[in-house]
């Protein structure tokens, strides 16, 4: 499935950004020489998983027709500290080379720790390339992280992730869109701010996958008994009060801590 705007609830202030970051360079590059405009290089994202970190760079990359590149950083580390240099290197000279380009890089955490938990040289030659995007057009690096805490703070610095947003868990408001987005197309008659009111602390992560239950449930009903998939407000509640939420209050408050420390650049 091709991820698009659409699949996106809530996060207008990240979608903003990333559009700024790769469209406007492209599209006015006159009113941002005639301004003396230096648009973001490098937007990161944290929060607790789950929350769309992923979802809107996929989206971003689909709907701006850019080259996405993907970069898991603990599978990227797994490789020994040498072979993740070169790879650097060359994951930026692809997206030099193929702008507009988003290099998306999850848990980037794992690629420059706070100096002493890995190779100096990695962290050295990630922040040399950060350094060096900021003269190209059309190109944005995109950092996801759920332990923001580990980051080496030169990363934190303005000039490398100009922009820095907090992912938070969905509102209730967004939580009854996700039900509606992911239940579909079999949303008639179902109670959508009810199930958003009694799901407080749970993912958009967590919602898909009680929309998914319910429609498995539902498809095999059907086959049982050769009638229309028919999924009622009912069905979803008793699915909720199988799951537990993914966010509690310890969770958001090593978030809103951080938070605190480095606030948002938005």
């Amino acid at each position: 499935k091709i991820i698009t705007w659409d699949d996106v609830i809530g996060l207008k202030d990240v979608k903003k950004a990333i559009l700024d970051a790769i469209e406007l360079p492209l599209l006015h590059e006159d009113m941002i020489e005639k301004y003396d405009i230096k648009p973001s290089k490098g937007i990161l994202l944290y929060g607790p998983p789950g929350c769309g970190k992923t979802l809107i760079v996929k989206a971003a990359a689909n709907e701006l027709k850019a080259t996405f590149l993907y970069v898991s950083g603990a599978e990227l580390m797994s490789k020994g500290y040498g072979y993740v240099v070169e790879q650097v290197k060359n994951i930026f000279n692809r997206a030099k080379e193929n702008a507009p380009a988003m290099i998306f890089i999850d848990e980037i955490e794992t690629v420059v720790p706070a100096r002493g938990a890995a190779s100096s040289d990695v962290l050295g030659q990630f922040l040399q390339e950060m350094d060096g995007v900021k003269n190209l057009k059309g190109v944005v690096v995109v950092g996801a992280t759920n332990r923001p805490d580990l980051l080496d703070p030169a990363i934190l610095r303005p000039g490398r992730f100009d922009k820095i947003f907090y992912i938070r868990p969905p509102t209730e408001k967004e939580r009854a869109g996700l039900f509606k987005l992911h239940i579909k197309p079999f949303g008639k008659g179902i109670d959508f701010d009810k199930l958003a009111e009694i799901t407080n602390g749970f993912t958009g992560a967590d919602i898909a996958s009680i929309c998914q239950s319910a429609k498995l449930n539902a498809i095999k009903r059907s086959i049982q008994n050769e009638e229309k998939p028919n999924i009622t407000t009912e069905d979803l509640i008793k699915i909720i009060k199988t799951r537990k939420p993914s966010i509690n209050p310890q969770i958001l408050e090593f978030y809103n801590r951080f938070e605190k420390e480095y606030g948002e650049r938005k």
